[in-house]
Order: structure tokens, then C-alpha cells, then sequence
């Protein structure tokens, strides 16, 4: 499976991916011809080699009409749909500005229609991540991983004014990554940690995997150490996987409303959880009660420990670490009744063993088209299975 590792040693930021990501053997063409799809009128995007300390990087700068101004969401959308795009380059791109969105309208508080991005809304920004999209889907990446991130410190300046590092949309986009503090200064940006964030497979260590190209993207700062980005692409077998990096929260409960458990468990998945489920059991003194089991990741605990402790009337929660068998992974697109719908497939020994509908593209399609849910679930495999035998 063709895999991309960004390793993330000196954090990142969207001209970095950017600049890895060609150097890695994307395309510049593609990159550009992405960005002039979006009709922006005044802008230029030229790539060059640097060195950073002892290591040569590409620098990408991006040059845009100066008078150009921030957006909000809604009006990135408009810009994205009505931009000559592919369909796969056009969904990263806005898979990307929800996830800013999202976070933006947490820490805000407002709603997502309604988020105004300032430095992420100004047209250099919206190029990088549409030509870092472009580059992705250009080198032909089945999997990303994504090292453990360094995010600096201090603070640094913003529309906002003064904000600690990492920046709070970091820290809300990144709830499964591992961050560390590395030098003085801000080293991840909300742009870098969308980018990373929408993309990533996984979080960790680098796989087992045969290296064919390696990239590194330069930071516009000279720092003690090479201020890059290093993306690592190869092949890693199409076998199951085996992770031990993960650790199950457990709890039992017998003296809470069963109709709040839903809730605990939505409020776990959306602090980060892998997964989570609730088993019915008949504990002392004959009462029901149930187990609420969340899976999360190594080191991510604290959030989904929050939730518990917030939203239930346990008193402690048990914590194990667990080995799991992963299936490789990828995902595909099928149309039904004129609708895209996203297929996650499974690999073991590089032979497909599972392929699944998207819930939610496929819930879409039944809604706007009546059809039942089970029938659109069917009409997509059977599209799968058909393009997978032609």
C-alpha cells in the first residue's frame, strides 16, 4: 500500500506540506493548475531549493494581490464548489476548511455558518491547502501516517490578539495527535494541523516500509535545528496490522439513566475515542447496570477521562493497554442515483476482505432521493463490486 509518513520534527505549517509534498515528486504543474481553478485573480506560486542548515528543502512562496481579505466559511465553500477542481481534490480541500470550521466555531462559540477565518481565510492560505490537496492526490497516497507533532511555545500574535502556542485551533484540530513543545516560537499552524488532521490514517511511529521518495519542505524561519518537513513515501504490506498503541477506558454504571448513555458516548467519540459501546450487565445486589468501554489512543485519554467523568455518576474509570489487528485501509468512491458515496475498504495479505458505505453519504442519498437506507447500502456495494471487476 502506497504510504506517506510526515514527519513532523519541526511542526508544520501549509507551505511546508506543500513544498514536501512536491519535493516528494508531485507535480508543481498539477499544483498550479489546481490554484488556477480557484479564479483568483492576482496570484503567483513559484518553488525554489533552500538550504536549511545542513539540509536542502523546497521553499514554496506564494504571492498574492495584497489587497486580498479574509473569509468566512461559508463564502470558502461557495469557493471550492464553484472552482474547477477534481472531484477528489475538490472533497480534500473542503474536508480541510470543515475541520478549521469545526474548530473555529468551538472556540468561538458560534455556529459553523457563521466562523470568519482571518489568517486562514486569506488567499495564500486557501493556496496552500488546495495545492497541497492537489499534491496528495497527485502521488497517488493510499495511507497517511502522521509522526508525533512539535508545537513550540510562548505565545504568538493573531487577529485575536496574543494566543498561547500551540494555538487553540490546534489543540481542538489535533485531539488524537501526540504534541510535544519543542524551541520558543510557534512551529504548527491551524493550516498545518487541518491539512495533517483531515489526511491522517493514524497517528505514530513510522511503519515497516520500503522508502521510495523522500521530500522535505522548508519553514520560513531559521531555527538551532533544519526547520523542514519530512515526508517519507513508500510501499508497506497489505496485511493486517498489529497496534499497541491504545488503551481501553472502562467503566460500570448502575445508577444512571440508560436513555443518557447515548450521549456519553457521542460526547467520547467527538473528544477523540477510536470507539465506544455500552454492555448490559446484572451487577450487585441483582441491579442492571451497564460497561461503558471507550478505545482511544495512547496518550489522548485525558479528553475522553473528561467526558466521563463530566457526563456519567461513575466514580473511577479502569484503564488497560490493549493489542489490536488492524486491516490496511483505504477508501474509494462509488455513484448511486447521481450521488457519490465513499467506500472504506479493508486489505489483508492485499486482497480486499471488507468494503463498507460511508453511513452518512449513504444516509444523504436515502433522504434526498427516498430510496430506503438498506437499498442505497446495496446499490453501492454492487457499484463497488462492479468496478472492482471491470
Amino acid at each position: 500500500m502506497r504510504t506517506l509518513y510526515f514527519d513532523c520534527f519541526s511542526g508544520a505549517s501549509g507551505d511546508m506540506i506543500l513544498g514536501a509534498l512536491i519535493d516528494a515528486g508531485a507535480s508543481e504543474q498539477v499544483v498550479t493548475d489546481a490554484v488556477r481553478g480557484l479564479g483568483i485573480d492576482v496570484w503567483d506560486v513559484s518553488v525554489e531549493p533552500v538550504m536549511k542548515g545542513s539540509l536542502r528543502a523546497a521553499q514554496v512562496w506564494t504571492a498574492t494581490d495584497p489587497r486580498s481579505h479574509s473569509r468566512t466559511y461559508v463564502n470558502i465553500v461557495k469557493l471550492l464548489e464553484s472552482a474547477d477542481l477534481s472531484a477528489a481534490v475538490r472533497r480534500r480541500c473542503l474536508e480541510v476548511f470543515s475541520v478549521l470550521g469545526e474548530a473555529e466555531a468551538k472556540i468561538h462559540g458560534v455556529a459553523l455558518d457563521d466562523v470568519h477565518f482571518h489568517e486562514v481565510g486569506s488567499d495564500d492560505a486557501i493556496i496552500d491547502i488546495v495545492g497541497s490537496c492537489a499534491a496528495l492526490d497527485d502521488l497517488g497516497i493510499e495511507r497517511v501516517i502522521v509522526s508525533p507533532i512539535a508545537t513550540g511555545r510562548g505565545s504568538t500574535r493573531s487577529m485575536h490578539g496574543e494566543i498561547p502556542v500551540p494555538a487553540p485551533a490546534v489543540v481542538a484540530i489535533l485531539p488524537g495527535a501526540e504534541l510535544y513543545e519543542r524551541g520558543d516560537r510557534e512551529l504548527i499552524t491551524p493550516t498545518g494541523a487541518a491539512l495533517l488532521a483531515s489526511w491522517a490514517d493514524s497517528f505514530g511511529t513510522m511503519p515497516r516500509m520500503k522508502i521510495e521518495k523522500v521530500g522535505y519542505g522548508a519553514g520560513n524561519a531559521d531555527l538551532q535545528w533544519p526547520n523542514v518537513l519530512r515526508v517519507i513515501v513508500g510501499d508497506t504490506q497489505s496485511e493486517t496490522r498489529s497496534a499497541i498503541d491504545t488503551e481501553l477506558l472502562e467503566t460500570n454504571i448502575d445508577d444512571m439513566s440508560p436513555e443518557l448513555v447515548p450521549f456519553v458516548i457521542e460526547r467520547a467519540l467527538e473528544a477523540g475515542a477510536l470507539d465506544a459501546w455500552a454492555t448490559p450487565v446484572s451487577m450487585k445486589k441483582g441491579r442492571l447496570g451497564v460497561v461503558l468501554s471507550v478505545l482511544v489512543e495512547r496518550g489522548a485519554t485525558q479528553p475522553v477521562l473528561d467526558v466521563l467523568f463530566r457526563e456519567t455518576t461513575t466514580f473511577g474509570v479502569r484503564i488497560s493497554s490493549v493489542d489490536r489487528a488492524i486491516l490496511d485501509r483505504k477508501e474509494e468512491q462509488v455513484t448511486v442515483a447521481g450521488n457519490t458515496i465513499r467506500i472504506k475498504v479493508g486489505y489483508h495479505d492485499g486482497e480486499v476482505v471488507s468494503a463498507s458505505p460511508e453511513y452518512e453519504d449513504a444516509a444523504t442519498v436515502a433522504r434526498a432521493t427516498g430510496m430506503p437506507l438498506k437499498d442505497v447500502y446495496r446499490a453501492a456495494l454492487e457499484a463497488f463490486g462492479e468496478r472492482r471487476n471491470s
